[in-house]
């Protein structure tokens, strides 16, 4: 059998190696074809990209630029905790967690916006600042460790006030390219156990997948058979309380 890759491209600080593993385990005949990106979205809608796992704003009516009624699936994977970074020699370094209020008149170089929506250049920079021994940043802790800025320590941070947006992360993909191998991958990263009733490989070749950019792979897209329709997840729910947020969240 000729082996089809899955293309996954997931934002910065996701670490997605536990599920494509799995993936790379369960489902003959396929393999992940990964890529990280500031914003997998844009390789979804272009069809370079069969599957994102991205990084939403979390907030009251909102759904992180992804509403379930337009062209797009999306599943709810986890949410995120809130991180702080400052100086290296910074008086958080001695501590697992800090409040809020022992760090808020700090001056702020970056904080989350309160829809959610990280701009991860803007963190970049704002962590080579805050490394100048400059300030300090908040953005999502999971975020603050995929960068890893040198010169920085991070830590969670609770007891933030309600200017601070609150992200998760989840699946999106195109739902005219949902399938059974899709399906399959979904099922994984919600933690589905193998050999469930969802798993449904080998695929037989049907309709074609677009180019894609492929990390670790070089191989030819293949035809596979297309699918059910997919199933749609819930958003976070922005009513958690902060405390109970871990940092990966993964099953």
């Amino acid at each position: 059998m000729t082996q089809q890759f899955l293309r996954v491209v997931f934002s910065p600080g996701i670490a997605p190696d536990k599920w494509f593993g799995r993936f790379n385990q369960r489902v003959d005949g396929w393999a992940i074809a990964s890529a990280q990106a500031d914003d997998p979205l844009r390789y979804i809608d272009a069809g370079a990209a069969d599957v994102a796992i991205v990084r939403l704003g979390v907030s009251a009516g909102e759904t992180g630029g992804v509403d379930n009624r337009d062209r797009r699936h999306k599943v709810h994977l986890y949410d995120e905790q809130i991180g702080i970074a400052a100086p290296k020699d910074h008086p958080i370094k001695m501590e697992k967690s800090v409040q809020w209020s022992e760090v808020g008149d700090e001056t702020i170089m970056y904080s989350t916006p309160s829809d959610g929506k990280v701009s991860v250049s803007a963190v970049r920079e704002a962590l080579q600042v805050v490394a100048a021994n400059v300030g300090v940043a908040v953005a999502p802790r999971p975020l603050l460790r995929g960068i890893n800025q040198p010169g920085v320590v991070h830590r969670d941070v609770y007891g933030v006030p309600d200017s601070v947006g609150e992200t998760a992360v989840a699946l999106v993909w195109l739902k005219d390219r949902d399938d059974e191998v899709i399906q399959d991958f979904v099922g994984i990263c919600r933690g589905r156990k193998e050999g469930s009733s969802r798993h449904s490989s080998p695929q037989k070749a049907g309709a074609p997948r677009g180019g894609a950019k492929k990390t670790g792979a070089n191989a030819r897209n293949n035809q596979r058979k297309e699918g059910g329709k997919g199933a749609r997840g819930s958003k976070g729910s922005r009513g958690a309380q902060r405390g109970q947020r871990g940092s990966g969240g993964r099953r």
